[in-house]
């Protein structure tokens, strides 16, 4: 019943409710709220193909302001707090200087670290802002298209489409297991 409340609210302002979940979801990415929920959500009420586009926005700028403010704000607390729970990290560093941009791809599309944490602990690597960036938004795509397709299988009630999104996000951590071993 909420779920149809919300499509009819979301129908009725498409614009500003696009923007509303832009906006939760850089502020998720921030304070550490689990992105997921929300990308399955755009994918319920928005489709794939805006779904994405709405979940990766909100994604790509959340992700790059908690890495900014990581970064120049408060590495000494990220190091911390989170470097401590998270060495496998370090084991990246010297990827990051010599291979910044394929590090953070390969981060993104294998489930290592939480999203947000990530987001924070690379912040505090030596990895460029430009490869950052580019990677995390490379990187991204195939994971939140593929949870946005399972939102939206999911409102389609479809088993098919259910199976289908869910071998695509398994084949995801299957394919950037393989190439991390590389």
């Amino acid at each position: 019943m909420l779920l149809h409340q919300v499509q009819e609210l979301i129908s009725m302002y498409p614009e500003i409710s696009a923007l509303v979940l832009i906006f939760a979801k850089i502020i998720g990415a921030l304070v550490f709220f689990p992105g997921t929920p929300l990308t399955l959500l755009a994918g319920v009420t928005f489709g794939v193909f805006w779904g994405s586009i709405i979940s990766l926005t909100g994604n790509i700028i959340g992700a790059t302001l908690a890495f900014l403010v990581s970064r120049y704000f408060l590495q000494k607390y990220v190091k911390a707090e989170f470097l401590s729970k998270y060495p496998k990290i370090s084991n990246y560093e010297k990827k990051f200087f010599s291979h910044g941009l394929r590090t953070v791809i390969l981060l993104r599309l294998i489930p290592l670290f939480p999203f947000n944490v990530l987001n924070y602990l690379l912040g505090v690597t030596r990895v460029s802002n430009r490869d950052y960036i580019l990677g995390t938004t490379i990187g991204i795509i195939p994971g939140t298209v593929a949870f946005v397709y399972f939102g939206k299988s999911l409102a389609m009630l479809s088993v098919l489409h259910v199976a289908l999104s869910i071998v695509a996000i398994i084949s995801l951590v299957y394919i950037g297991k393989f190439y991390e071993k590389k």
